[in-house]
């Protein structure tokens, strides 16, 4: 009976002391620590949203003349050089407009030319009726001399007198009709260049025809790179209707917005990563250019600023329009005591860690210096070889917690 009572208590005492240590060990939270040290960091402006790509020269093209769109022979990102096609549109009642005012020049033409023909023949008649007439009265003026003074003599009878009177007020009479048609040939030049207008007139109509239909064909003014694309195939356009956006792809350019609390910090000649989209792990350098003075209100920034950043010698081609991350470079310093920028925390304006002591995490407030994404100055609160940790997601953790080590840096 004793013995049975002795297993007992051994047993319970087995199972007390196996409860003890699993309480003890159960509340151990396991974290990921990085180890305080001194290193370079650099201060880099964080609020800088996502840039594009532009170009210093870009030109948008548009519809010059109405049509519908039949064809696009580009598409973004292509390359074009000056005199390309770009697009080509139709107008069917423009093609009816030009075969009419053909027609109608054609007409006009002809009619010219008749016109030209009858006046020849007007001029030539009326040179012939002149020199005819002037030969006439010359001659009836002489005879009417002789006559008047042989009649003055009595050597000529009245009966021959008055024929003579009579011949010289027919050659008078010569003359004036032929007067009369020099009119005529004035007529026929009015008619001729009433006509000549006529034709200058519908030739110009129909030149103004075809070069709306010129415009129909829409051409790349200089060579470039298309980056935006405003039309398809069967869509009707207007005069003054955007079709393509060209730009000059050999001097890129990031603009990026900046915040207005951050606009003071960045300058000109400021060293910048540049981190495309889709080049992901490749960085390009940059340095800033411009920093635009005007703080514009958008919906992504509430008020920002906008920078310019200069592309230095990318790796390979960046393509216009690309999204870029903007990092701009402020500061730097050699051999600052530093943790992982997500270790540190702040609560009602204190900045703080979680330190590992003793087993234990215990909150230590810090000043801090500069900082960028990856990493953050600790002025004060902090020593070489503190760990800090780093795992802050896990539930349950606050100054006091029995923490083991996961992992270390």
């Amino acid at each position: 009976m004793k013995r049975k009572a002795w297993i007992l208590g051994a047993v319970l005492l087995l199972v007390l002391a196996a409860a003890v240590v699993y309480l003890r060990f159960r509340s151990i939270l396991e974290v990921d620590v990085f180890e305080a040290k001194p290193a370079r960091i650099e201060e880099i402006v964080t609020s800088v949203s996502a840039g594009t790509v532009k170009s210093r020269w870009e030109a948008t093209i548009s519809a010059e003349a109405p049509g519908r769109v039949t064809r696009v022979a580009v598409d973004e990102g292509d390359d074009v050089r000056k005199g390309n096609l770009l697009l080509q549109m139709e107008d069917p009642e423009l093609v009816r407009q030009i075969e009419a005012a053909g027609a109608e020049v054609r007409l006009a033409e002809e009619l010219h030319r008749q016109a030209e023909a009858r006046r020849e023949e007007v001029r030539r008649k009326a040179a012939s009726d002149r020199t005819r007439s002037e030969s006439n009265l010359k001659k009836a003026r002489e005879d009417h001399r002789r006559s008047a003074s042989l009649f003055d003599g009595g050597f000529l009878s009245r009966a021959e007198m008055d024929r003579t009177d009579a011949a010289l007020s027919n050659a008078v009479e010569d003359a004036r009709l032929a007067e009369i048609g020099e009119l005529s040939v004035r007529a026929a030049d009015r008619e001729v260049d009433s006509l000549l207008a006529r034709v200058a007139a519908v030739r110009a109509s129909l030149e103004g025809l075809q070069e709306r239909e010129r415009k129909m064909r829409i051409l790349a003014p200089s060579s470039g790179v298309v980056i935006r694309r405003s039309a398809e195939p069967g869509e009707t356009k207007q005069p003054g209707s955007p079709l393509f956006v060209l730009a000059d792809p050999s001097s890129p350019y990031v603009e990026a917005p900046i915040d207005e609390s951050e606009s003071a910090r960045v300058r000109v000649g400021q060293e910048v990563r540049l981190y495309p989209d889709a080049y992901l792990g490749q960085t390009f350098p940059g340095v800033v250019s411009e920093v635009k003075p005007t703080i514009e209100a958008s919906r992504e920034v509430s008020r920002a600023n906008t920078i310019r950043v200069k592309v230095l010698s990318p790796p390979r081609p960046l393509r216009l329009g690309m999204s870029v991350d903007v990092e701009v470079l402020t500061g730097s310093k050699e051999k600052a005591l530093q943790v992982p920028s997500s270790a540190v925390m702040e609560r009602e304006g204190q900045k703080f860690v979680y330190r590992v002591r003793d087993g234990k995490a215990e909150r230590a407030d810090v000043t801090a210096g500069i900082s960028n994404w990856d990493r953050t100055e600790i002025l004060s609160g902090l020593s070489a070889g503190d760990l800090v940790v780093t795992s802050l997601e896990i539930k349950n953790l606050s100054p006091g917690s029995r923490v083991g080590i996961r992992t270390r840096q």
